[in-house]
């Protein structure tokens, strides 16, 4: 197989397996999802909070005002800015942060667990695959042509594993 074509191929494979687990999991989007996890390592400003998911700051102060609403986020002073605002993830936003990781978790454990051993070693051998491409962001790689670049999944996260 070409790097093209095993480029398509897991980006297409990487793609249903995150609607598997939407589909499956608690029914929050990605995005609330991804900064919640962000802030369990501690209260960001919005922009940073922006910048780390690649949508407008009026986008974000959107979804914190949602998160906010749910419970899961708080805004609070900037001790280092009293002109600024952080955001924090509250008790109940660790929790769902927690129920996602765990549901998501599960939908995944009741398809591996009827699998053979050499297809649990091939998902093993897959993961170790994962991380080793994502590893150092793909700077030491050659050049993707321009379809494996259009075709290659979202920036990975470690943040959505649990701690």
């Amino acid at each position: 197989m070409t790097p093209d074509d095993l480029s398509e191929e897991l980006a297409s494979a990487v793609t249903e397996v995150a609607r598997l687990l939407i589909r499956e999991g608690v029914h929050v989007n990605r995005t609330s999802l991804s900064v919640l996890a962000t802030l369990r390592d501690g209260p960001r400003r919005i922009t940073d909070l922006a910048a780390c998911e690649f949508i407008s700051q009026p986008g974000m102060t959107t979804l914190v005002s949602r998160l906010e609403d749910e419970g899961w986020v708080e805004r609070r002073p900037d001790p280092a800015d009293g002109r600024a605002v952080l955001v924090a993830i509250t008790p109940a936003g660790r929790k769902m942060v927690e129920t996602a990781i765990a549901a998501r978790t599960e939908a995944l454990r009741r398809r591996i667990e009827p699998l053979g051993g050499k297809e649990r070693q091939a998902l093993a051998r897959a993961v170790e695959a994962l991380r080793a491409l994502i590893q150092d962001g793909g700077e030491a790689r050659p050049a993707r042509s321009a379809a494996s670049a259009r075709s290659a999944p979202g920036r990975p996260s470690k943040r959505l594993r649990s701690r």
